[in-house]
């Protein structure tokens, strides 16, 4: 009798406890967290770098800022950074093509968080996405990430100016 009452207690505090749960990993629209471009005018900046087996293929620089996630207006169009280069197919996904050909890269804004931006990116050919992988990206610290062997992902803070 009392195992069927400690269960009838337990069972009732697990609803409880899961709603609890998920209403705290929901993003307040009162979160502070980083962004990039919209209105950010301050004088944080971020540099992405993509380099093929240690060569450069591509370098960008952005704004960046914190701001309360419910003052964050949408763009019209998803802001993404965009590059070409060539490389074999096979080196993304195996069973893919061995020739060179055109890979596109796609960087978009998948995450804003209160200690980063996690960056969406993704690599594909004519017809066919290669690999979609996220980047973290954190405003005061450099982050490195090298999904596939040769292709470098570096994100870092733009060196400030001594006065």
């Amino acid at each position: 009798m009392i195992l069927a009452v400690l269960l009838a207690v337990f069972a009732a505090l697990i609803p409880v406890a899961a709603r609890g749960q998920d209403e705290s990993a929901r993003p307040s629209p009162n979160d502070v967290v980083w962004h990039w471009y919209g209105s950010c005018a301050g004088p944080d900046s971020l540099v992405f770098d993509a380099t093929l087996d240690g060569q450069p293929l591509y370098s960008a620089t952005f704004p960046i800022c914190k701001q309360r996630r419910g003052d964050i207006k949408p763009d019209p169009q998803q802001r993404t950074l965009e590059f070409h280069f060539n490389a074999a197919p096979k080196r993304f996904r195996a069973g893919s093509s061995k020739e060179v050909q055109p890979i596109r890269a796609d960087v978009w804004e998948s995450a804003r968080q209160p200690y980063g931006i996690r960056f969406g990116i993704s690599f594909s050919i004519e017809q066919q996405v290669l690999l979609n992988t996220t980047h973290l990206a954190q405003p005061k610290a450099a982050s490195r990430s090298e999904q596939v062997r040769g292709v470098v992902i570096t994100i870092h803070p733009v060196a400030k100016k001594a006065p």
